[in-house]
């Protein structure tokens, strides 16, 4: 007999990928924007040839009708069309993530959360700055002052955040970083500085959930009680009375699914103004796990209503184990492929985690963090494990692998056999593998050299998390020397090899000074926290950063027919800079700006300094909100 919890999930799972059958309400004007330098992106190759640079732009309905000279363009706008002098800014398609997810970052981002809880009526929210040390000698104070704010029973939410340049961040995806290097850098929660037996004699009557801006978060008993409530299942609630502690499967649902609850109106406000928010770092898009149910709940909601401001390839990701033995839910999974609406659409799923396991031999100390994905020997999808079953399984159902975090080499391995084994076994040809493009996630340290003819011939899809060429190269060079940096996110290896490879950021930025154009500057320089470079070898240039962060991103998501490249018939999804992408230096193009983000022809961001150019009103949440970090409009 299924759970009467876990029926829901599914009833969940099956409207929202119904949403098809329901009207959609995206409006946008007719606009023609000229006199620009339009890099259309139209050039998929993977060499350094960027494509057509154009004037002008026609956009109707939401899509690219025209691109050419201002004499082709201007001579198109009606009277009721919307005509932009773009007074020689650099247009370019919008940016495209992959393994990004902005509403696990959007409960921790400071802007988004105040403007919507900020007046301690819902729910207390207390934002704390600096490194671990000020933040423990800060907490017991800021607590006391919620507590004696907060009535019995209410929520009190706490955020650490890592600092404007996450400098206070002890590891990342591989779970390599500061931590072991310096010892002012380490994670309060994990080391349990602040523990849930404090928390606990403090506050008896409140629930309490704190959080770090990345993947790690502590109950006290209160709220540990009030999640059991909503996830009674082990295997989605495994969180312990004795330190209350869960790590990047709990702290997904903690805060969206238990804290916000009954508070189902300003969770959904989070999330789209956490949209709109991305929106003004050049986000149209991503492709990411959808990993709650209340998340799905919102941006199935918001899509029916119109009111999704970039667009989701999401992948599943929820209780593998519960439903991998039913086929007919393997079975549909598979023939939903690829389908949604515009803004919300099906592109996969995942049964694990590739853990951090690597052929690679340690020459020196491991400073590898407490809580990290894995040892470095044992692989999540080593033969005989139940992860790696669950994988048959799903890919001999038909289905496509996607959204899977992967640290090392050896797991990789370990997916393309199974990948090989069950696609034979299922009668799937080769044309048909390629054609699913399977994904592995971060690059943290793959792929090795070898391993690239075997990823070309399955025609796998690989993103790129610039966050661990910043965060933790020094920490793999000290671990396991030169050889192994060139096998962090080796963009150049990918490109050269005409394997699809993306752009991921995969943290938080609102709480920090750093832009996705940060991300596509490591991409470049190479250049860690400590202000050295690691693998240069692997750097690329500017033109392949563009094609990686667009195209390659409309590839990964499978939708490189509507969007990625801005030429006729695809959506109208671009941003307007403030200076030029492609010539300017490389200190300069770190400081790039985001002047105007359209998604689907709907102008979701726009300074005060392009709306008095373009006569229109400055919106979006980063303007709105007036919290975007070094802007300079």
């Amino acid at each position: 007999m299924i759970k009467k919890t876990s029926f829901l999930y599914v009833l969940l799972f099956v409207l929202s990928l119904t949403a098809t059958v329901w009207a959609q309400n995206y409006q946008s004007p007719e606009m023609v924007l000229f006199n620009g330098k339009i890099i259309t992106g139209d050039d998929h190759s993977y060499t350094s040839n960027i494509g057509t640079v154009a004037q002008a732009m026609h956009i109707r309905d939401g899509k690219i009708l025209h691109v050419g000279t201002n004499d082709q363009i201007r001579p198109m706008a009606g009277p009721a069309t919307k005509v932009i002098d773009l007074k020689g800014k650099t247009i370019i398609p919008g940016f495209i993530l992959t393994h990004e997810h902005p509403y696990d970052w959007n409960s921790v981002e400071p802007w988004p959360v105040k403007a919507v809880l900020g007046n301690d009526q819902k729910i207390i929210v207390r934002f704390l700055e600096g490194s671990p040390e000020e933040n423990i000698q800060a907490f017991p104070r800021a607590l006391t002052e919620a507590l004696q704010k907060a009535k019995p029973g209410q929520w009190i939410y706490f955020v650490l955040t890592f600092g404007k340049n996450y400098e206070w961040s002890p590891g990342g995806n591989i779970g390599m970083g500061r931590g072991g290097m310096d010892p002012k850098v380490y994670n309060v929660i994990l080391e349990k500085r602040i523990s849930k037996q404090m928390l606990d004699v403090a506050a008896p009557n409140n629930p309490i959930l704190i959080r770090d801006v990345f993947t790690d978060m502590i109950f006290n008993q209160n709220a540990l009680d009030e999640s059991r409530k909503i996830f009674p299942e082990s295997d989605v609630n495994p969180i312990k009375d004795i330190d209350g502690i869960g790590g990047a499967n709990q702290m997904r649902w903690a805060f969206p699914d238990v804290t916000m609850q009954n508070f189902y109106p300003e969770l959904k406000e989070i999330i789209r103004l956490g949209h709109e928010w991305w929106a003004g770092y050049g986000l149209v898009g991503y492709s990411s796990n959808a990993y709650n149910p209340r998340t799905h709940q919102v941006y199935g909601d918001m899509d029916r209503r119109g009111q999704m401001a970039m667009r989701v390839a999401w992948t599943w990701n929820w209780r593998a184990g519960y439903f991998y033995p039913d086929k007919y839910w393997l079975y549909d999974s598979a023939n939903r492929l690829g389908q949604g609406t515009d803004y919300f659409w099906f592109a996969g799923g995942r049964t694990g985690a590739g853990s951090r396991c690597t052929t690679l031999k340690p020459t020196g100390p491991v400073p590898l963090m407490e809580g990290g994905a894995g040892s470095l020997d044992n692989c999540t999808y080593d033969p005989g494990d139940r992860a790696a079953d669950l994988l048959y399984e799903w890919i001999k159902s038909g289905n496509r692998y996607a959204g899977a975090h992967h640290g090392g080499d050896k797991d990789v391995d370990n997916v393309m056999d199974i990948i090989e084994r069950a696609s034979r076994d299922a009668g799937i040809t080769e044309a048909e593998i390629r054609a699913k493009r399977h994904t592995v996630d971060h690059s943290g340290m793959f792929p090795r050299p070898d391993q690239v003819d075997r990823l070309k011939k399955l025609n796998m899809a690989l993103d790129g998390n610039a966050f661990e060429i910043y965060q933790a190269a020094p920490a793999v060079f000290e671990t396991f020397g030169e050889r192994a940096v060139g096998w962090v996110v080796p963009k150049k290896r990918l490109n050269d090899a005409g394997l699809i490879n993306t752009f991921e950021m995969d943290r938080a930025l609102g709480s920090t000074n750093f832009t996705l154009f940060d991300g596509l500057t490591w991409f470049q320089n190479r250049k860690s926290w400590d202000g050295k470079t690691y693998g240069m070898d692997q750097a690329i240039d500017r033109a392949t950063t563009l094609k990686v962060a667009t195209y390659r991103g409309a590839e990964f998501s499978l939708k490189e027919n509507q969007w990625g490249s801005l030429e006729p018939g695809k959506w109208a999804d671009f941003l307007v800079l403030d200076r030029d992408y492609l010539t300017s230096s490389l200190e300069d193009f770190q400081k790039t700006r985001v002047l105007m983000t359209v998604v689907g022809g709907r102008v979701i961001h726009l300074t005060p300094s392009l709306a008095r150019d373009a006569g229109l009103q400055p919106s979006g949440a980063m303007v709105t909100l007036s919290g975007a970090p070094g802007a300079q409009w």
